[in-house]
């Protein structure tokens, strides 16, 4: 058997037996369910590590050093980008569907009335929130916390997978078949969970799956570059770590059309991921040309 199917065998299966549990804790409806399916999700990102290891994965050569002077803009762009993507996925999205935008905050009033009440005795205004929301979002202890468990799969996803199969494919094929693995890695959890995008969007569940799809592998690609960047496994983890933690932009959307889910104004929708798609085709079509030129001149040398 090879690595990559002992991998992959070994990474699906512990991860969906994990996630079934706590799938299953969850639907008894009580708060130990709730935090047993939480805790069952946290794990489950390590389990990557897990396959890498069991498949042979070479663990200590993924590169622990971060160099943070020599990768000062790697890091500041891995910090920074999936905010700065957020916002102008769902200022597109918003744009499109102007009437799903709401910065009232009526969403937090009809779903959580009592943490609206105390902002609004707290005299500050609905704006101001999101904006330290956002803040917040990229400074609070909360972050370390994400990119420790975005390491837990980074180790599989680009630390292994993504070069084992850009040996044997290339890079543009390996992006592609490596970023709708780990996309297919959560499909359990959108068919029974409704995770992401809930239930009843349009399109569902199959636009869903392909969406998300289309946004693992936009990500996935950044994160790829980011890793064969710098050597360093810890570029894709922060990334990943600050995709998972950024702001909710669903302080932003109206209570109404939530079947628009899969199309925004998140990052994982049709539309509201367009700024990450256009940026990773960009550099996959960078590096791919700087590829050429190098053989090109190989060649005539």
């Amino acid at each position: 058997m090879s690595q990559i199917k002992r991998y992959l065998i070994i990474t699906f299966l512990t991860t969906w037996i994990l996630e079934f549990i706590g799938i299953h804790d969850r639907n008894i409806g009580t708060s130990a369910g709730d935090t047993s399916f939480s805790q069952a999700l946290a794990l489950g990102m390590f389990m990557p590590s897990l396959g890498a290891l069991l498949a042979g994965a070479k663990i200590g050569d993924m590169g622990w050093r971060l160099h943070p002077k020599k990768n000062i803009k790697p890091i500041l762009f891995a910090w920074l980008a999936p905010t700065v993507l957020l916002i102008a996925g769902a200022a597109l999205y918003f744009l499109i569907f102007p009437g799903d935008f709401d910065l009232t905050g009526v969403l937090m009033k009809e779903y959580d009335p009592e943490a609206y009440e105390k902002l609004m005795l707290s005299n500050t205004t609905y704006p101001e929130y999101v904006a330290k929301h956002i803040l917040v979002s990229l400074t609070s202890f909360h972050l370390p916390v994400a990119v420790f468990l975005g390491l837990g799969e980074e180790i599989g996803w680009r630390g292994f997978l993504f070069p084992e199969l850009d040996q044997r494919y290339g890079r543009t094929k390996a992006v592609l078949i490596g970023g709708v693995i780990h996309g297919a890695w959560h499909f359990p959890l959108m068919l029974f969970t409704g995770y992401e995008y809930g239930r009843g969007y349009i399109g569902a569940p199959l636009l869903g799956m392909i969406a998300f799809c289309v946004f693992t592998v936009s990500t996935g690609i950044i994160s790829y570059y980011l890793y064969e960047k710098t050597c360093s496994i810890w570029l894709p983890a922060i990334y990943h770590g600050v995709v998972n933690s950024t702001f909710n932009v669903y302080l932003l959307f109206g209570s109404e059309h939530f079947e628009r889910s899969v199309f925004g104004p998140a990052d994982i929708g049709l539309i509201g991921g367009i700024p990450t798609l256009v940026l990773a085709v960009c550099i996959l079509r960078a590096q791919n040309r700087r590829e050429c030129m190098e053989l090109e001149t190989e060649t005539f040398e």
